[in-house]
Formats: structure tokens, C-alpha cells, sequence
């Protein structure tokens, strides 16, 4: 058995252990992940946390399911639709655009009074 054929089997085998409503928990961790398919190794698709927080060392065998209602804040914000409250903070001000001088009719630069 080549390594691609052992890749396919142990992403398949991890696949299956994960039913409708299944959740997803990382070694001993307290929190709660909800479950998405990720890239592994040669293309094949694991389970992993939605959020995409890290699971050390791409271990197939760190992530295991879990019944439980999703703890993790990332994961429950991720499947909000619309998050009441939630926008996202102005990182620098803009300056309003003044508006068109509306005296010069658009033909250069006002006339200065003399």
C-alpha cells in the first residue's frame, strides 16, 4: 500500500467518525468546536474547527467528536448569520469630502474679488 492510498484511508476513517450533529473537541481541551472539512496532507479532506484555530501537527488523532453545544466564541460568531452589535471598528477617520463650489459652475477656479 502506497502513501496516498494510507493518507486516503486514515482521512476516510476519521471522516466516518463524524455524524450529523457532531461536533468537535481538540485533545482535552474545554471548548467546543463546530466542525468544517479542511486540506490535509495530499489533498484528502479532515474534519477540523470551523474557526480554523490550530491543530498541532495536522494529528488526525487530536481532534475528537463531541455531542456538546459549541463553546468556542469564533465558531458561534462564524455560523451567526448577522450578529446584532457587531460591525467593524473605523481603523482611521476619513475626513468628510467637501462639497463642489457650486458658484463656479465647474470652469476652474472661482474669480478672486479685487
Amino acid at each position: 500500500m502506497d502513501t496516498g492510498q494510507t493518507l486516503a484511508m486514515i482521512a476516510a476513517s476519521t471522516r466516518a467518525a463524524y455524524g450529523p450533529g457532531q461536533h468537535l473537541r481538540v485533545r482535552s481541551s474545554g471548548i467546543v468546536h463546530d466542525v468544517t472539512l479542511t486540506k490535509w496532507l495530499a489533498g484528502e479532506l479532515l474534519p477540523g474547527p470551523a474557526c480554523m484555530v490550530g491543530v498541532a501537527g495536522w494529528d488526525p488523532s487530536a481532534a475528537h467528536p463531541d455531542s456538546g453545544p459549541v463553546t468556542c466564541k469564533r465558531c458561534l460568531r462564524l455560523s451567526d448569520d448577522a450578529a446584532p452589535g457587531v460591525t467593524q471598528l473605523e481603523l482611521f477617520p476619513v475626513a468628510p469630502t467637501p462639497a463642489p463650489d457650486s458658484g463656479s459652475a465647474g470652469n476652474g477656479p472661482a474669480a478672486r474679488p479685487t
